[in-house]
C-alpha cells in the first residue's frame, strides 16, 4: 500500500514538473497570412523615380482589406519622403531601385510597376503580406488596372484574393 502511495505521488510529481516545464516552452508565433507564392521570383521596376512618385494616390485594391484608402508621398529630398496614408504620416527612405522602407517598420516595399505615365503603380512586400494597386484617380484607368494585377500575378501574387475599392 506504501509502495502504491509513493508510486502515486512520483507521478503527480511528475505530472506536475511535466506541465511546469511545458509552461516555459515557447508559444508557436501566429503564421502571417501570405497573398505570395514565395517560390516565385520578385522583381522591382528600375523605372522608380520619387520625384515623379510624389503627389496623391488613391488605393483602387489591396492586400489585405484594411481600409487604406488614400496615400500622399512627398520628397524632403533626394531619397528621403513624407508617406501620409489616411491622416497617419511617416518618414520613409528610398532603399534601393523601386525599393523603398517606412521608418519604424520591418518591411520593405517593392513598386513592382508603374505605367509610363506614374499614373498607376503596384507594390508589395517580397513576403507577400501587403500589396497595393495605387493611381491618381478613383475611377478610369481599367487597362492600367488590368497591368497592375498581371503584374501582381506575375510577382506570385494570388489576385483572387485582392480586394478591389468601389
Amino acid at each position: 500500500m506504501r509502495r502504491a502511495r509513493l508510486l502515486a505521488i512520483g507521478l503527480a510529481v511528475g505530472l506536475a514538473m511535466g506541465l511546469a516545464v511545458a509552461g516555459c516552452a515557447p508559444v508557436p508565433e501566429a503564421v502571417a497570412v501570405s497573398y505570395r507564392n514565395n517560390e516565385v521570383g520578385l522583381a522591382s521596376t528600375l523605372r522608380f523615380d520619387l520625384a515623379r512618385f510624389q503627389g496623391d494616390w488613391v488605393v483602387r485594391a489591396s492586400y489585405p482589406n484594411d481600409g487604406l484608402a488614400r496615400v500622399t508621398v512627398k520628397p524632403v529630398s533626394a531619397r528621403r519622403f513624407v508617406w501620409r496614408a489616411d491622416g497617419r504620416v511617416q518618414r520613409g527612405a528610398v532603399t534601393g531601385p523601386g525599393r523603398f522602407r517606412l521608418d519604424g517598420e520591418h518591411a520593405e516595399y517593392w513598386v513592382l510597376w508603374l505605367d509610363d505615365g506614374f499614373r498607376t503603380a503596384a507594390i508589395g512586400t517580397p513576403d507577400g503580406r501587403f500589396g497595393l494597386i495605387l493611381d491618381r484617380k478613383a475611377q478610369g484607368g481599367e487597362d492600367r488596372m488590368v497591368a497592375a494585377r498581371e503584374m501582381l500575378d506575375f510577382n506570385g501574387y494570388d489576385v483572387s484574393q485582392i480586394v478591389a475599392r468601389p
